[in-house]
């Protein structure tokens, strides 16, 4: 495929690929702290060790819980890549109030701890 766009599909395509390495192969023990454009969430996110990770969302407002709980999830399944995977919530979770009638406290951010299954192994 020759023709005036083929450099630019070329780089779009290998910026594409090395987005999400980032991501998923953080050293063990390393804080990162990330931004989701999609969702507009701010996170932190811990690797603990083989396929563990502790995963820290950024409180934001009431009405955004529900964008931050949905990241989560997809997060979570791109993390251990579409392997089943267990989530333990430490703390954060929003209580759900139609009509408040007090301002709302402050809320500590969503801690949660992701867990992905092993991998199958392939017997011969």
């Amino acid at each position: 495929m020759k023709g005036l766009y083929t450099p630019h599909l070329v780089v779009g395509a290998a910026l594409l690929a090395f987005s999400g390495i980032g991501t998923a192969f953080a050293e063990v023990g390393e804080k990162e702290k990330s931004y989701d454009f999609d969702n507009k969430v701010h996170y932190y996110q811990t690797k603990i060790g083989e396929d563990n990770y502790k995963i820290e969302i950024q409180s934001d407002d009431y009405k955004h819980f529900a964008n931050q709980s949905m990241f989560l999830l997809r997060h979570a399944d791109r993390l251990c890549r579409g392997r089943t995977f267990m989530l333990k919530v430490l703390e954060g979770v929003q209580e759900y109030e139609r009509f408040p009638t007090k301002p709302r406290a402050y809320q500590p951010p969503l801690n949660v701890l992701l867990q992905c299954d092993a991998p199958e192994k392939k017997e011969k």
